[in-house]
């Protein structure tokens, strides 16, 4: 009989951001630490900061202090093992370094395989052969027979196989008439959750094996665990505002054998959208009836204007900003005058700022295209009469104003020539100098709604590898219907691939033009894509995840979470290394990537201590290579409830040596001391050079400090973390820079031209001091 229970698979290490690790649990004190001796010398009393959980594929590092919730003890005694045998290379040359890989050929009904990589003295072949074969992964071993034996120990996601090359590699191993042995392989899909493989085979066994009558309970079972993973898939593509599909999907739903408890949550999400649907088309029934008892012609007008705008861009996503207006919408004593002025301001500044002054909220009309107007205006001539033109308005207030920014689209239109293919594009901008022209790609997830904010990914190729690539990593390769439907736009993030190498470019260089490709790209994508800057993660492989790692230390209050594939850390990393506590990271690498671990390990080891969110992935017996098996983890990690960008802290203090690193949170420095600055092509610096440190500090009485030694300071401020209806104090090494004549009062210029250069509408700054 199958198993249905979940098995442990080793120990279970919950996390306190919500994952689950599973496999050999040991604790270390470093991560180059020999996780097969972990014991003390005689009179060692070992420190061991590091939870290492092994699950046989790969070795995930964490910190025990911040990230380990708890660890349940487990065994895995249940897990189906499959074992080719293969003429494994006993004698031969170890494999120290796994390079990029030339050619892979596909396995054979064996599970066997050519592999090709660039050798220091050129191409090497070798033969690999699978020799266990697990739910969760694959181990690969160097075979005899190729003209230099390797003994090379590896280890491949089972998911990463081909489903027909599995399929034909199980049926080689077990014989058709070995009924026992075909249930090993319906277990080996059950465990690996791949229900759809595992009631496919099961149904095969059945009609193999008539007699047994027990397998009907199992299919059955199959099928319902089979239809709980739909559902599953169906829930995360509703959560994600991919709404159109999931209408697709839910009448195609299967129903045999299927369990009445699940298909009634599907007929509740059917009826939801039901209830969605009315509710908007009752929405626009109730607001065209009031326009239309509208007694003033001018206002008439505008609500027919407004009430095009909500046909076309009302969704189920937006659908909330209705809801003042139909609360109140069949209230008698309402005018229809005051009716209409709570679904106008209610769609400019949501509902609970709704309002039902009709002046004021058809002024905020006038407001929101105003603003839209002045985000794209180049001249700053024009800029001033724009901006006169709002602080004449009603609703022209700073608080409005910010409202306002939260809700509109991207105010940047897509260049026409800019489209690719399907929710594709190509785009090009022109940076200051001396950076130039620069280029980047965009991959938005199916049923792209411009009202809705979305987590985005912004991604760095690496050496020999096109912007592309990292799309279709992130994003999935393009199919010729339906574009890109992987990993990125199940979970419905925005991928952007950065073309930022020069031509040979071979190595990160640290450099001005390489930061203002990477930073001005994505100001840039904030003009013209719905980006949540809350959520935006950045990520790059090889020497792009060299740039990622520099940049992501080097801007720490722009990024979510940064992902580092396959980097090394060199020149300035090691030294900004206490900015790494205010962004989580997470480091992907191969335990054969030449010596990655070995030379990283010391920084590593600070990043895994108290007080910095990491995660550190080596991946047994592989190099350099994309490292696909980790996506899905990697989209758990980036989805977790609190993987936010961190608000501004109520202190901080971090590092500098270029000019251009200057910008943290709401401070702004110019004119850093000379003597701590480096450029990159001087690299290394004279002995004795220090960054320079930069801190700022709030107070409970209103009240911000900042401490530095550059020329210049600009604070900017905003009512997330000032009040600007008491008086407020700001110091620079603890001489005021304040005015002490006036309160400082919200600035609409100041907040204009921050959401204009910035381009944050989310949390633009109110108002700024100088000193």
């Amino acid at each position: 009989m199958l198993s249905f229970a979940t098995l442990a698979q080793g120990a279970t290490v919950r996390l306190n951001d919500g994952r689950v690790l599973k496999g050999k649990v040991i604790t270390l004190s470093g991560v180059a630490d020999d996780p097969n001796s972990t014991d003390p010398k005689a009179g060692e009393v070992k420190v061991a900061p590091i939870l290492l959980v092994d699950d046989g594929l790969r070795r995930t590092y964490v910190g025990k202090a911040i990230d380990v919730k708890e660890v349940i003890e487990g065994d895995d005694a249940r897990v189906v093992r499959l074992r080719p045998w293969q003429n494994v290379a006993e004698h031969g040359g170890g494999m120290m370094s796994v390079g990029p890989s030339l050619a892979i050929e596909p396995w054979d009904k064996f599970g066997r395989r050519r592999f090709v990589m660039q050798a220091p003295d050129g191409p090497l072949s070798i033969i690999q052969g699978m020799t266990e074969i697990t739910p969760d992964y694959v181990r690969v071993e160097g075979l005899t027979g190729a003209r230099r034996p390797i003994q090379w120990d590896m280890r491949l996601a089972t998911s990463s196989i081909p489903r027909d090359q599995l399929s034909a590699i199980l049926h080689q191993l077990i014989k058709d008439d070995d009924y026992e042995g075909r249930l090993q392989i319906v277990q080996l899909y059950l465990q690996s959750e791949r229900y759809v493989e595992a009631a496919d085979e099961l149904d095969k066994v059945g009609k193999d094996f008539p007699d047994r009558e027990e397998l009907g309970d199992n299919l059955r079972q199959l099928r319902q665990l089979s239809a709980r993973s739909i559902l599953r898939e169906i829930e995360l593509r509703q959560s994600v505002g991919q709404h159109t599909l999931v209408k697709k999907l839910l009448p195609r739903f299967p129903s045999e054998d299927v369990a009445g408890e699940t298909l009634q949550q599907v007929r509740e999400i059917l009826t939801e959208y039901d209830q969605l649907e009315a509710r908007k088309q009752l929405f626009f029934s109730k607001l065209s009836g009031e326009i239309e008892k509208l007694a003033d012609a001018s206002h008439q007008q505008l609500g027919k204007q407004l009430l095009e705008e909500v046909k076309t861009d009302l969704t189920y996503d937006t659908l909330n900003r209705t809801a003042s207006f139909m609360q109140l919408v069949d209230d008698e004593a309402m005018t229809a005058e005051r009716k209409v002025a709570l679904a106008m301001s209610g769609w400019l500044l949501g509902s609970t700022q709704a309002l039902d002054n009709f002046g004021v909220a058809a002024s905020l009309m006038q407001v929101r295209n105003k603003v839209v107007e002045y985000l794209r205006e180049d001249q700053a001539a024009r800029r001033a009469q724009i901006l006169h033109d709002i602080n004449e308005l009603e609703g022209g207030t700073p608080e409005r104003v910010a409202e306002i920014l939260k809700l509109i689209k991207p105010p940047e239109p897509l260049p026409e020539d800019a489209k690719k293919g399907i929710r594709f594009f190509d785009m090009h901008l022109e940076l200051p100098a001396p950076s130039g022209p620069a280029r980047y790609l965009v991959q938005l997830p199916p049923d792209y709604d411009p009202l809705r904010h979305y987590p985005t990914i912004l991604t760095l190729n690496g050496h020999g590898y096109r912007p592309e690539l990292q799309l279709d990593y992130w994003a999935g390769g393009p199919h010729p219907t339906q574009g890109r439907i992987g990993q990125a736009m199940r979970h419905g993030y925005i991928v952007i691939a950065v073309d930022w190498l020069e031509p040979h470019q071979a190595e990160y260089n640290y450099s001005l033009r390489e930061h203002q490709a990477v930073l001005g790209s994505l100001r840039d994508a904030m003009r013209r894509f719905s980006i949540d800057t809350d959520r935006v993660f950045l990520t790059g492989h090889g020497i792009g995840g060299d740039a990622a790692w520099d940049i992501g230390l080097a801007h720490p209050d722009l990024w979510a979470g940064v992902i580092p594939f396959l980097a090394r850390s060199e020149k300035y990393t090691p030294r900004y290394r206490d900015n790494a506590s205010h962004v989580d990271w997470y480091f992907v690498d191969g335990e054969l990537n030449g010596d990655n671990i070995e030379h990283n390990a010391t920084q590593w080891d600070f990043y895994l201590r108290p007080g910095i969110p990491a995660t550190l992935v080596e991946y047994r017996g592989r190099g350099f290579e994309p490292y696909h098996d980790e996506i899905q983890r990697l989209f758990d990690w980036m989805s977790s409830p609190g993987r936010r960008r961190r608000l501004p802290p109520a202190e901080f203090e971090v590092k500098s040596m270029r000019p251009w690193d200057n910008f943290f949170w709401w401070l702004e420095v110019e004119g850093l001391p000379e003597r701590s600055m480096v450029a990159p092509e001087t690299w290394p610096p004279d002995r004795g050079t220090r960054p320079t440190q930069i801190r700022g500090r709030m107070y409970e009485t209103n009240k911000l400090g900042v401490f530095h030694q550059a020329e210049r300071t600009t604070v900017w401020l905003s009512p997330d973390f000032v009040d600007f209806q008491q008086p407020m104090e700001i110091e620079k090494n603890g001489t005021r820079i304040s005015p002490r004549d006036r309160n400082i009062e919200p600035d609409l210029r100041v907040m204009l031209e921050d959401a204009r250069t910035r381009c944050d509408r989310l949390h633009p700054y109110w108002a700024k001091v100088t000193d």
